[in-house]
């Protein structure tokens, strides 16, 4: 028996990294140690836990049904987790926390005679936080932005499991409650989330005068743009750099509203690329050139000047500042013009 396990645990995983190098000849993203170390890992452990199973259920039939409510609950998690990628984060909170849900509730509808409801819970939080608990653990400053899709997966689970104590008027509230929640991180929460993490507030709304006030730009020509040739005006700087993938991809949004407020007197819109070292002289003004953009693009400083006079970390960052100089809005661009929209009507420009 420990022969088998010791094949199935650790020569099976072994197999499996030896292949994704040899196929890494082909596919160039698998030389990635981390892709390679994480796939054998997950293999071994879902490999460890079918055989644990097989072994349990001719054994123990309690220990057999907790260790399966963890692998579902891990399979959950696993085959949900893709969603994040390929569609967004919300909308992988949301479908997961669906699925936990009614998988919790259904494991103890079916399983609470053979095994205690506590445990039945502890087995999918297990399931759940086997692979996310460690990562964010161990790299949480870097895991934040998806921290709130893990906390939600719980949140999940622990409705679940209220459901199915709870009497029968408490059990419409938990499914209304849960159906606001889903809601609201859906159109806002997680917007608020990103928004915090990213740019400092939960709806971006600033309000402080820029420690600069006397900052500048370039233009293609060489010339100075400074901060006196924005008085009386809301100015828009979308700010990237040529290694932001996501500043590309946004560009022809932003494209869009230079064209809605190019005659607008009491508007400016800029993008200012800010350089980074690999950067030649020119770089920002060439891709524009090829990309036929009709926005106005500037030069800005390095990456720590955006940082310290204008409080920019991540790209894209949108900023706006109102006619008296002073920032009024950090975050993205949907936000921004909706906010430049509400300034504009307010004032009645």
């Amino acid at each position: 028996m420990k022969v088998k396990f010791i094949i199935v645990t650790f020569l099976l995983p072994l197999l499996v990294y030896l292949t994704i190098g040899w196929y890494s000849k082909q596919y160039p993203l698998l030389t990635l140690p981390v892709l390679r170390y994480g796939i054998s890992i997950v293999i071994s452990l879902c490999s460890a836990i079918g055989f644990s199973l097989y072994v349990l259920k001719r054994k123990n039939i309690r220990w057999y049904l907790f260790f399966l409510i963890v692998a579902l609950s891990l399979l959950i998690e696993m085959v949900t987790s893709p969603l994040r990628g390929y569609v967004s984060t919300h909308s992988c909170s949301v479908v997961t926390f669906a699925i936990y849900f009614l998988f919790t509730f259904f494991m103890l509808k079916k399983r609470a005679s053979k095994l205690k409801p506590q445990w039945i819970l502890f087995a999918c939080l297990i399931g759940c936080s086997i692979i996310r608990l460690p990562l964010h653990t161990i790299q949480f400053k870097s895991t934040l932005i998806t921290l709130l899709d893990y906390l939600f997966h719980l949140f999940g689970i622990f409705m679940g499991y209220f459901l199915y104590i709870s009497g029968k008027y408490i059990k419409s509230g938990i499914v209304v409650t849960s159906l606001l929640c889903c809601t609201f991180l859906y159109f806002k929460g997680y917007d608020m989330w990103r928004n915090k993490l990213h740019f400092g507030t939960f709806t971006g709304i600033v309000h402080y005068k820029v420690e600069k006030p006397e900052f500048q730009f370039s233009d293609k020509d060489g010339n100075t743009i400074t901060s006196k040739d924005f008085v009386g005006k809301y100015l828009v700087i979308d700010f990237w750099n040529t290694g932001c993938s996501v500043c590309f991809r946004e560009f022809p949004k932003f494209d869009e509203y230079y064209g809605r407020y190019k005659t607008n007197d009491n508007v400016a819109l800029y993008a200012v690329n800010i350089k980074l070292p690999r950067d030649k002289e020119g770089t920002a003004f060439e891709i524009f050139s090829e990309r036929g953009y009709l926005f106005p693009t500037l030069q800005g400083g390095l990456q720590e000047d955006a940082k310290s006079i204008f409080g920019v970390s991540v790209y894209p960052t949108v900023i706006v500042l109102n006619p008296q100089g002073i920032m009024v809005f950090r975050g993205d661009m949907d936000n921004a013009f909706s906010f430049v929209e509400s300034e504009l009507k307010r004032n009645n420009f």
